[in-house]
């Protein structure tokens, strides 16, 4: 089910920017295993046509695996945080890291139009409004995620200590 939700999420979002799935289909005949790590949980991605597929097997052997904690991978998708990269972050790329920085450029380009599909189903005033709504609450979770990540992640430095 996680594998199914996370595939229809990613999907949705992508297609609501008119460029990602041109952006994607550049990736297809790739495979990426992404290990998450204290949850025991390890998802493959392909992609095909313009779409991200999410399972929890694959046929054939990765191009890259990509393995940290949910927090250190979550800090992949935030360009302002750019130290996923460093010995400290608990990030780790195996493999063909060109596709672990194709995926990063694909998800910082994303700008979704909420507007439109909303207008079309709301009306221009509602549509536009519930539209702002959306912006500004994914970026207030954005926001949320960076500082609960900090937090975490200056607990984890204090307890190690």
């Amino acid at each position: 089910m996680l594998a199914m939700a996370l595939e229809t999420a990613v999907n949705q979002v992508l297609h609501l920017d008119k460029e990602s799935p041109s952006r994607v289909k550049k990736l297809e005949n790739r495979l990426l295993q992404l290990d998450l790590e204290g949850l025991n949980i390890t998802l493959f991605f392909t992609f095909k046509y313009g779409n991200v597929r999410v399972r929890l097997d694959a046929d054939g052997t990765p191009d890259t695996i990509i393995s940290g904690t949910p927090v250190a991978l979550f800090s992949m998708a935030e360009p302002e945080d750019a130290d996923w990269g460093l010995p400290d972050s608990k990030v780790q790329i195996n493999g063909d890291a060109s596709l672990a920085r194709d995926l990063e450029r694909i998800f910082n380009k994303l700008d979704p139009d909420w507007e439109g599909p909303l207008t079309g189903m709301l009306g221009d005033t509602a549509g536009y409004q519930a539209a702002q709504g959306i912006r500004q609450s994914v970026e207030m979770a954005r926001e949320t995620a960076r500082t609960a990540g900090k937090m975490l992640s200056d607990f984890m430095k204090v307890r190690n200590k």
